[in-house]
Order: C-alpha cells, then sequence, then structure tokens
C-alpha cells in the first residue's frame, strides 16, 4: 500500500528497497559483560549463563519470537498506567565455549538475544556484533595460509588483502605464553576461521578459554586474543588518488564505467570485496563534496587501495 500522507514515516513496497536485511550466521564478538545466556528461545527459558565482551560465539540458527516488555506511561514523578505489551525478538542459538571445552573439544549450545523491535541495530550493537565478511587485510607479521584439512591452499603475505566469505569458530592448538620468571606456559584457545575466497580456511584471530593461566612459579599470567587479520572498515571514504577513481556498474574493476569521482569527493561504503588483488568497495555516493550534505545518489563500485602502496581513497569515518 502507498504511504498517505498522516504516516509519512511507514515504508512501502513502492519504495525503494531493500526493506529488510538478514542478520547473518556465523561468528560474533560480544560487546557488554553479563549478556545472558538461556536453554530454549522462548520468553519463559531459563539462564544458563553470561558471555562478557570480548568474547566470541558462533550464530549457527536465528529465531523470531515475541516477548513481553513492561510499558509505562508517566506525568511527573506519578505513573499513571502501567501494564505489558508484546515484542519480537530476535534470538540466535549459538555455540560457545565453557569451562570443560578444552579437555572434551565440545562446544556448548545457548541463546542470546541480538535484537529487539522498537531498537535499531545500534541499540542492540552492544551485545553483540558479527565478524564481518568481504575484504580484510593480513596484520601478523608471519605470512598467513590458509588449509584444506592439512594441505596448504594459499600463503598470504602480511599486508596483503583476502576475501572472507564465512566464518566458524574451531578449538585450535594450544599457545605458548612466556612468563616473568622466564618460563613458558600453554593455554587453550578457540579460533575464528575464516573460509576465503582462494580457498581452504585461514585464522583471523585466537581466543583464550580463560583470562589467565598459571605458570610453573605459581604466578597467573594473563592471557589475550591473537589477531593474523583485520576487515577493512566500511564507512565514508575520500577519493585522494589526483586523477580520481572509476565508478563501475560490476565488482570487477574491468566492468563497464559509469563515472569518473574525481579528487576529494566522498562516498560511503557499504560493503567491500577483492578483485585481481584489489579491494573494491560498493558505495552510495555523495555528489558534493560536504559531508554533511547528502547529495544525489547512484551505487556501483570503486577501487579503494591495492597492496602494498597503491591508494585511491580513504576512510574518513566509520
Amino acid at each position: 500500500n502507498k504511504v498517505d500522507d498522516y504516516h509519512p514515516h511507514l515504508i512501502s513496497d513502492e519504495d525503494d528497497g531493500p526493506w529488510s536485511q538478514p542478520l547473518p550466521l556465523g561468528v560474533y564478538r560480544i560487546g557488554n559483560d553479563y549478556v545472558s545466556v538461556f536453554d530454549t528461545p522462548e520468553a519463559n527459558s531459563n539462564c544458563i549463563g553470561t558471555l562478557n565482551s570480548g568474547d566470541v560465539i558462533e550464530v549457527v540458527e536465528t529465531k523470531v519470537v515475541m516477548m513481553k516488555r513492561r510499558v509505562s506511561e508517566s506525568e511527573g514523578l506519578s505513573i499513571l498506567t502501567s501494564g505489558f505489551e508484546g515484542v519480537r525478538t530476535v534470538r540466535a542459538r549459538c555455540m560457545m565455549s565453557s569451562d570443560n571445552s578444552a579437555s572434551k573439544k565440545r562446544f556448548k549450545s545457548g541463546w542470546i538475544t541480538l535484537s529487539e523491535e522498537g531498537k535499531s541495530n545500534r541499540d542492540h550493537s552492544g551485545t553483540a556484533s558479527p565478524i564481518p565478511v568481504g575484504a580484510h587485510v593480513v596484520s601478523s607479521k608471519e605470512p598467513l595460509m590458509s588449509y584444506s584439512g592439512s594441505q596448504i591452499k594459499s600463503i598470504l603475505p602480511s599486508g596483503s588483502c583476502m576475501e572472507v566469505d564465512a566464518t566458524r569458530l574451531e578449538f585450535d592448538e594450544s599457545e605458548n605464553l612466556k612468563c616473568d620468571c622466564g618460563q613458558e606456559s600453554s593455554y587453550p584457545v578457540i579460533a575464528v576461521k575464516a573460509l576465503i575466497s582462494l580457498g581452504g580456511y585461514a585464522t583471523l584471530s585466537t581466543h583464550p578459554m580463560s583470562k589467565s593461566s598459571r605458570c610453573a612459579c605459581g604466578k597467573e599470567v594473563v592471557t589475550n586474543p591473537r589477531h593474523y587479520a583485520e576487515p577493512v572498515a566500511l564507512g565514508v571514504y575520500k577519493i585522494v588518488h589526483p586523477d580520481g577513481v572509476f565508478l563501475t556498474e560490476g565488482i570487477g574493476p574491468n566492468t563497464p564505467i559509469v563515472t569518473t569521482l574525481k579528487q576529494n569527493a566522498s562516498a560511503e561504503v557499504v560493503e567491500t570485496r577483492v578483485e585481481e588483488g584489489c579491494v573494491r568497495g560498493k558505495i552510495n555516493i555523495f555528489l558534493s563534496c560536504d559531508l554533511s550534505e547528502m547529495g544525489d545518489k547512484n551505487t556501483g563500485w570503486i577501487s579503494l587501495f591495492e597492496p602494498p602502496s597503491f591508494v585511491w581513497a580513504e576512510l574518513v569515518s566509520e
């Protein structure tokens, strides 16, 4: 139905889409402390544990359920009415480590809340955010390798880029950490693995299954995550190359050219991919160089950078 003059905020199927965005499956990073984990997705489920900021989980299923939320109307310090309303809530079934996961090599399962009707994704960004797919840059000093089973599929030098298609959690080999006394202690970790377009799985990061490890000398040694590749950020980019950059219809740099974005033009990158060793960005164009003015919008693909040193556009704000 077409939106009438009395409800201009409603979106109809005659407006430009997309009108919804799926919540991806794969690995998420928890953004808040004390995120409750439930045994079932229903409203009357039991809390079986909590997750804290920095924990990683793998979301394997999502489900929309009706939850009750208390509402009240107040005037000054007096509550006039109070009751409950039904709220559609997205619950996610996730796999996560537990106290005995290291010895049994098994993840435990539970449900968390990902989003709630009436709140934007930004309101729930602290609950959990997905590890992005798309372009990543190898950040480790040593080359990063992808494997298919025990076979090496690709070797990625430091600073090179790769395209991540999907993510998952795996138990990894124990890592070593040196104590102040000079001795090394090992601790179990779980790894964020990425299926990459070059083939095979590469390790994006490893995460200790406990906050510390006890050395043989008796001291507690703090353990921290290790990161081997970082996603190329989405957000507003400014064209910095003196010759500007071609806007093309397709992902590949050799697809038909729509126009040229001149130096100092700005564009919102909403998706990244890797084509022929170059990081490409799908954009909404700001034809005005003033970021406060949206201007007319078009969409297409531009080249952002090509390691090690060729750059067409730089990030202004996420």
